[in-house]
């Protein structure tokens, strides 16, 4: 029965702060990746052996290591190479994300085309990240 009064109290507040306009926080889906403040992508598909939740942490440890580099301080190019039906996402020799044709079935873009999308995102994010390095897509 307390428990009841908890969610009801809860949702209570909740509908008040709403109709006051008092901000609410909102939270990121587990497959969201950003980086510096950016919005880069959302890994919402399986893909290469890998839950759309593994894909997730390996794109977050790729930028991670990415940030940690030290000859990427300075920034870098990222580039977006096509490897058949697959698009790759790479600084250097570091592959970041690899973006398939699962990662576009309910678009109307090819995998390249995301890939380039996300780029753009991912080294505007990277620049925000390390304010003294210009990362640029190519």
């Amino acid at each position: 029965m307390r428990g009841d009064r908890s969610a009801v109290v809860a949702m209570v507040l909740l509908i008040a702060a709403i109709g006051l306009g008092t901000p609410v926080p909102s939270f990121a889906d587990v497959g969201d990746i950003s980086v510096g403040g950016v919005w880069v992508c959302r890994i919402t598909q399986p893909a290469l052996g890998l839950t759309a939740e593994e894909r997730a942490v390996q794109v977050n440890k790729q930028i991670t290591e990415a940030l940690s580099t030290p000859k990427f301080r300075r920034g870098a190019t990222i580039s977006v190479r096509s490897q058949g039906p697959i698009a790759r996402i790479m600084i250097d020799t570091l592959v970041i994300v690899t973006v398939t044709p699962e990662d576009v079935k309910e678009t109307t873009v090819t995998p390249m085309e995301l890939a380039r999308q996300w780029a753009q995102r991912l080294a505007r994010g990277l620049s925000k990240a390390l304010p003294d390095a210009e990362f640029h897509t190519f």
